[in-house]
């Protein structure tokens, strides 16, 4: 498994699209962009509501080939040891039949990172928020 370990600022996204770049296996280049879209929106959530704005928190993504069943995944997980906070079940789902200029701005994000990732998981364990992400090749 590799992973890497970085204060939660978004002035790293950079380097973790990078780092994403060169562990996404052949099989799941497709996947690419939606892995990367939806890891940021993740990460965006971790830089912003995790840690206070006074603390110097930090974001651990590490990820590798899983198999779920029999199929092979491309598994990514984002740590952070900050407040409490599941994504999933804090962010209400979008009003896909408003118009695009009458919608708020934000509310897509974890809509889309439920639509690129084919399983997603998040547990609090250990003082950890753990978010795990599985996506299927394509």
């Amino acid at each position: 498994m590799h992973k890497i370990i970085l204060p939660a600022k978004p002035e790293h996204l950079a380097t973790i699209n990078r780092f994403l770049e060169e562990e996404v296996p052949a099989e799941f280049s497709g996947r690419l962009n939606g892995v990367m879209l939806a890891v940021e929106e993740l990460l965006m959530n971790i830089f912003h509501y995790a840690y206070s704005p006074e603390a110097d928190g930090l974001a651990q993504i590490d990820c590798r080939l899983a198999y779920l069943d029999g199929q092979a995944y491309f598994y990514v997980h984002l740590c952070d040891w900050g407040r409490p906070y599941n994504p999933f079940a804090e962010a209400p789902a979008p009003d896909l039949h408003v118009r695009l200029e009458d919608r708020p701005i934000g509310g897509l994000g974890l809509y889309l990172v439920k639509k690129f990732a084919t399983h997603y998981v998040y547990s609090r364990y250990a003082d950890t928020n753990d978010v795990e992400l599985f996506f299927a090749a394509g």
